[in-house]
């Protein structure tokens, strides 16, 4: 009975499900009898997490040390698989040789961050990416991997995030840009609450941060951004922590000369969030019935989101991102409501309630009052970007609401059909 309670115990820790991990990895190091990475050299590894994610997490790393040749050098490093208890990184050496290359690595289960990648680019270029969440408005870019053949200086940063893209610039210096052949990085994407950036630094020489209050249920991360280096000698860098059990603090060292001039931030990367995302809520309806004489001459339903002069009457589906000033959000919700019908209309009330969650109607038509108005206000907990699929048929429509939170979802708050009595 005992052994079978062992056996018991030791599978639940085996598969604990685990929303954030991070670590150290020292694979790619020349400490490691196998890491010789020059001449053509590649080398996988797979990188175990700590436990199991429900859901394939973000994944994304920056260097902590590293130590490369001089004159000309050409790396290329990739995340190339992530399921739930691992992911794989994948580098090779085509041109001269990494010594070291420690990377501290941060995975996360949750859709309030986003992580694009931009492995190993031929031709350095500034670059738009698409992404999923509205709300990720705030972001830092971390690089990953090289190609240069002399002095090289350069910056990778953030330009530009849109509602639905961010753009990546780098800067272009006569002279040494055209030494930089292939450029890899991370962008790390997510709504406000996600990041405490601190700022970019450009260290030239010694360089030791300020003592900084540790933010609880958040990463500190150090992203490289940019090199300002000579050529005259190896590219190297490694980093020192001295923490305490309310501070933390780091300086960058070298062995044999100084640590290469750099450009890095300091920010703090939330994985656990206090702030969720949820559907509107209605606080406020009226209703209203009338008798429309002639029905063939009013749209069958008429939707309305008043003051964004969006109205929609005919049938399809559609998309619409609602802008975050825009609260309280009032609609108009018409139907003929024939003879022998009935309308039955939901509105989302309380996200948090276990039971009347909804507004409810259900009007019966008659011709006398053959024409039913909704007219709903919507609230949110705090302003946000709101993107609705509205799905218009010949009977019904339906509003629902796409939400980035821990995960994404949809929730309808919005449904009214015309159905038989």
């Amino acid at each position: 009975m005992l052994e079978q309670i062992i056996f018991l115990v030791f599978v639940n820790f085996s598969y604990e499900q685990i929303k954030y991990d991070t670590g150290l990895t020292l694979v790619y190091d020349y400490i490691h009898d196998s890491f010789n990475c020059q001449n053509g050299y590649s080398k996988s590894a797979i990188i175990q997490f700590s436990g199991t994610f429900q859901n394939i997490p973000q994944v994304f790393l920056y260097h902590e040390k590293y130590d490369w040749m001089p004159a000309e050098l050409q790396y290329t490093l990739s995340i190339t698989t992530i399921t739930t208890v691992s992911f794989t990184i994948t580098t090779s050496c085509s041109k001269n040789r990494v010594y070291r290359n420690q990377l501290r690595w941060c995975a996360l289960d949750d859709q309030r961050i986003e992580v694009l990648n931009n492995f190993d680019m031929v031709n350095p270029d500034d670059k738009t990416f698409s992404i999923k969440n509205p709300n990720a408005q705030f972001g830092f870019v971390t690089f990953t991997s090289i190609h240069y053949t002399g002095p090289i200086d350069f910056t990778l940063s953030i330009t530009q995030i849109t509602t639905n893209s961010v753009t990546v610039g780098i800067t272009k210096i006569d002279g040494k840009f055209s030494n930089l052949k292939q450029i890899g990085y991370q962008v790390v994407v997510g709504v406000e609450e996600a990041f405490i950036n601190l700022g970019l630094k450009s260290p030239t020489g010694a360089f030791s941060s300020d003592v900084l209050p540790i933010q609880i249920n958040r990463w500190f991360v150090i992203p490289l951004q940019g090199l300002n280096y000579n050529n005259a000698d190896n590219i190297r860098m490694q980093t020192n922590f001295t923490n305490t059990a309310s501070t933390k603090q780091y300086n960058y060292a070298s062995w044999n000369s100084i640590q290469t001039p750099n450009r890095h931030s300091q920010i703090w990367v939330a994985y656990q969030f206090t702030n969720s995302y949820k559907a509107l809520e209605c606080f406020s309806i009226r209703t209203s019935r009338k008798q429309i004489i002639d029905l063939s001459i009013v749209p069958k339903i008429y939707l309305e989101l008043v003051s964004l002069n969006q109205i929609y009457t005919t049938v399809g589906n559609y998309n619409y991102l609602v802008n975050k000033s825009i609260m309280p959000l009032y609609m108009i919700i018409q139907s003929t409501c024939p003879n022998g019908k009935k309308i039955k209309a939901d509105f989302n009330k309380c996200n948090s309630c276990s039971i009347s969650k909804f507004y409810s109607f259900t009007y019966n038509c008659f011709n006398q009052m053959n024409y039913v108005g909704f007219f709903p206000k919507f609230k949110q907990a705090f302003q946000q970007y709101n993107q609705f699929k509205i799905n218009l048929q010949a009977s019904s429509v339906e509003i629902i609401q796409v939400l980035y939170d821990q995960q994404i979802t949809e929730q309808t708050i919005v449904k009214l059909e015309i159905v038989d009595l």
